[in-house]
């Protein structure tokens, strides 16, 4: 019989026992006695949860969303689509994939764009990678932390970035701020950050800059990410929200366990969303992000739009949603919009007072 439940340490445990009668085991003892016969290192997630709230960080809390890592239909209409309309800079190309930048210099928001590996491949958000500052200096504990919290697939991003699953299964990322070390394919090269090989990897994605077409100048300025949405089955989303909340150090702006399922943690000027899927999902998946832009101006915004015939729809006095070429949903959206959304409209936009609109 499958004694598996929604808690992955339970699980973990449970594969421990090996042969021992596990439904008279679990029943008889309880998980807590099971837990003993573990090693104490492993702890449980409750234990790491109330450390972290205690404030026995060991690495600091993200202060940027460093870049997502998108899976697009065509990675140069994508590229152009984003540079002219949020005004993003061209950072990196080698001609099958790029990054762009945005916001401040120091430590940018951006987007990593790609083609798919396949036409028959859903174009998505394959990964959130989060900016941590002097990455060095808590590199070591950054993978002590993954390893407590029992996460999977952890494996080095070059030399500055780790990567591994969420308790959930979505890739997560946490990297350092800016560096030349960090650029889309930089984990394989980039082993040794300062090796003539990543160097050289890092200058083929320079020869390509003035390329594209230029932006027409017509578009707005993207300042960061206002949020990103990150969709889980039901039965996920307490334990994502405590993941983020402690081992990252998110600050909760919204939680609802009861009503609309939907979470909101801040971290720097970043947001993320976490709320239940559509439909049912094994994995998490994320497609669905919003840009602060500079002097947002809600009418001049919807003309813009209308003009390029992008057919916004409005999402609440701060934001208008759009569509990308590959249908990801995208808003253009004023500061404030996440504490708005929280606040004012109980975590709904058709909530808010005066409706949609408002």
């Amino acid at each position: 019989m499958n004694h598996k439940t929604a808690d992955p340490l339970r699980n973990l445990a449970l594969e421990k026992l090996g042969t021992i009668d596990r439904r008279r085991f679990v029943h008889g003892l309880g998980f807590g006695a099971l837990a003993t016969l573990l090693p104490s290192s492993l702890g449980t997630f409750a234990e790491l949860s109330a450390k972290a709230a205690a404030g026995a960080r060991t690495f600091p809390v993200p202060t940027n969303i460093n870049h997502l890592s998108c899976a697009v239909r065509d990675y140069a209409k994508s590229r152009d689509f984003y540079m002219d309309l949020f005004g993003m800079k061209l950072v990196w190309d080698n001609g099958k994939q790029c990054a762009l930048e945005f916001g401040n210099p120091a430590a940018p928001n951006g987007l990593y764009i790609r083609a798919l590996a396949k036409p028959t491949d859903k174009p998505d958000v394959g990964h959130v990678a989060y900016g941590i500052p002097n990455f060095p200096k808590y590199k070591a504990a950054i993978k002590t932390e993954m390893e407590r919290y029992h996460l999977t697939e952890i494996r080095p991003d070059g030399e500055m970035g780790w990567i591994c699953n969420d308790p959930a299964g979505y890739m997560l990322n946490i990297i350092t701020e800016k560096d030349k070390a960090m650029f889309p394919g930089a984990a394989d090269p980039c082993d040794v950050a300062a090796s003539d090989k990543c160097k050289q990897a890092y200058a083929e994605g320079m020869k390509n800059l003035n390329a594209g077409p230029k932006p027409s100048g017509s578009g707005f300025k993207a300042l960061y990410f206002s949020h990103v949405v990150l969709n889980c089955a039901e039965a996920q989303l307490e334990t994502e929200f405590k993941f983020y909340r402690d081992m990252m150090g998110m600050k909760v702006l919204y939680h609802n366990t009861t009503d609309n399922l939907k979470t909101f943690l801040r971290f720097g000027q970043n947001t993320l969303y976490l709320q239940k899927a559509d439909k049912p999902v094994e994995k998490p998946y994320c497609n669905h992000f919003a840009f602060v832009i500079e002097n947002f101006d809600s009418a001049k915004v919807e003309a813009e739009l209308k003009r390029r015939g992008l057919d916004p729809k409005p999402d609440s006095k701060l934001a208008w949603t759009i569509t990308d070429p590959d249908g990801m949903r995208v808003d253009i959206a004023a500061p404030g919009l996440a504490e708005h959304i929280a606040k004012d409209c109980k975590g709904v936009n058709t909530s808010c007072p005066g409706g949609i609109r408002g």
